[in-house]
């Protein structure tokens, strides 16, 4: 739907490029920035360091920036970088003024990225009354059974979805479990926001009732908003993703220590 490539070329005023050495000393943690990594390599990684390695255009801090939070992940530089430096305050201030359904989504993937952030209670409220609600009955409707697949890892991304009632399971393409979501969330935005086949699959736990929420619905909101709001929400899924591996890989462990796995 969105590709960083073609955001960036329309925001060369709102950031500077940086280049920093690999011995250089250089502080990823400043709450005011955030960045895109253009060239070069670095890896990312949680507490339980856990790492990830950052392709070209992906961001580091915008999650952080939007809500003026400390950078939950660690970063590690491999080799010699090049970024692009944004201004935390101008990405809020952007965020801040864009439509109620954009906030509503922002909102939505901040609180999925932060369980414990002030948007994790009311943020799915919000997406459902300014979103999901005003276009129910546009919104196409699909039964599955008990451990039914809605979709798999590689799949093309051409719909997200919203649990109306049942539960989903959402497994990383490991075969790890990312997380139970319940009614009234809703998934598969990161995939069908970066333009990705989906890297993970869903799996209905019991009887379970969804909306199918088409990508031209979710574009058509998206495509009328500021650049760099644009450009912040395809961080967030970015970073959702990078979190989502994370998480796989610490519920998988804790199955292995309760003696649920072989």
């Amino acid at each position: 739907m969105l590709t960083t490539k073609q955001l960036i070329l329309n925001l060369q005023s709102h950031y500077k490029e940086i280049k920093i050495k690999k011995e250089e000393d250089f502080n990823f943690y400043e709450i005011n920035k955030a960045y895109v990594l253009l060239s070069g390599k670095i890896i990312s990684y949680g507490e339980r360091d856990y790492t990830q390695l950052l392709k070209k255009n992906d961001p580091i801090g915008f999650a952080e920036s939007i809500l003026a939070k400390k950078k939950i992940l660690k970063y590690k530089r491999l080799t010699d970088v090049v970024l692009l430096e944004f201004n935390a305050k101008e990405i809020r201030d952007a965020v801040n003024k864009s439509n109620v359904v954009v906030k509503a989504i922002i909102k939505y993937s901040l609180a999925r990225i932060f369980p414990s952030s002030k948007y994790s209670h009311k943020s799915h409220y919000l997406f459902e009354d300014e979103f999901i609600y005003k276009n129910w009955k546009i919104l196409d409707t699909k039964t599955y059974s008990d451990k039914a697949i809605i979709f798999s890892h590689g799949n093309s991304a051409d719909n997200m979805y919203f649990i109306e009632k049942g539960k989903v399971k959402l497994i990383s393409k490991e075969n790890k479990i990312i997380k139970v979501l319940n009614s009234g969330e809703s998934f598969g935005e990161i995939a069908l926001l970066r333009g990705r086949k989906r890297n993970n699959s869903a799996l209905s736990i019991g009887h379970t009732i969804i909306k199918i929420i088409k990508g031209n619905l979710i574009a058509k909101v998206i495509n009328n908003e500021n650049t760099l709001v644009q450009l912040s929400i395809l961080s967030l899924a970015k970073k959702l993703e990078i979190i989502n591996g994370i998480r796989s890989i610490d519920h998988h462990n804790k199955l292995k220590k309760d003696g649920l796995l072989i």
